[in-house]
């Protein structure tokens, strides 16, 4: 009987470590990623992209799918809390992949193909980056969702706003969570926005590049701290974890 307990609390445990490491990657990939693209295109020569996906048209391209690759099927492997959260890392995976196989539009004279190519890497873009801020919000989530016959308080609670509740993540944890989720949702309305800017400021000022690293870099912040409050928390039971 001992021995039958003792294994089941070392296979919990495993498997807690194993969470704790995938998010840990993920969340290194969206801190880094920006930057190491940054430096290796300024070590080979290569001038600012406009955007991150322009990196693609650099030296560095292999870094920039290789990494989209990895992050997408680390998203693809995540087994989120509920089937909500599964359809979420899903979404984003699979975009992720689409971003890295469906490069955004070249510079100069455009081919048909890669007009049609550069607006489908913006639809995956956008569906990527608004599953990416819905992901860190419902990192915040405190409680199984019960059922509600408001909309509106289902869509509160979908999104992480819940009332007290049982939680291993600090107040300062949860914080973050909505403040990473809502800077990426942000990020997505000004690059939407930013199409109306004049060209002259679009041409002297990447704005989309800043923006998306910000983006990138408030995602890569929620799974780390994610990835470090993922302890298991002791319940009548056996073990959860946050």
């Amino acid at each position: 009987m001992g021995n039958s307990v003792l294994q089941r609390r070392t296979e919990t445990n495993e498997l807690v470590i194993s969470y704790l490491l995938l998010r840990k990657v993920v969340g290194w990939i969206g801190m880094l990623l920006p930057f190491v693209l940054m430096i290796g295109n300024w070590v080979t020569g290569g001038s600012l992209p406009d955007s991150v996906s322009g990196f693609y048209y650099t030296d560095v391209r292999n870094i920039f799918v290789g990494s989209l690759c990895a992050l997408g099927v680390f998203l693809i492997a995540y087994d989120g809390y509920d089937d909500v959260d599964r359809w979420i890392t899903n979404i984003a995976g699979l975009s992720a992949i689409g971003v890295a196989f469906c490069p955004t539009k070249p510079s100069g004279p455009l081919k048909t193909w890669q007009n049609s190519v550069g607006d489908i890497h913006v639809v995956l873009s956008i569906c990527m980056f608004i599953a990416l801020g819905l992901m860190a919000l419902r990192f915040a989530t405190r409680e199984p969702a019960p059922d509600r016959h408001h909309k509106l308080e289902s869509v509160g609670h979908g999104l992480g706003f819940t009332g007290p509740g049982a939680s291993a993540a600090s107040r300062l944890e949860i914080g973050t969570y909505r403040f990473c989720g809502f800077i990426i949702l942000a990020c997505v309305l000004l690059a939407v926005l930013s199409n109306f800017l004049p060209s002259s400021v679009n041409a002297n000022w990447p704005v989309l590049l800043v923006l998306e690293t910000t983006a990138v870099c408030a995602f890569g912040v929620s799974w780390f701290v994610k990835g470090k409050t993922i302890l298991p928390v002791r319940r009548r039971g056996g073990y959860r974890t946050a």
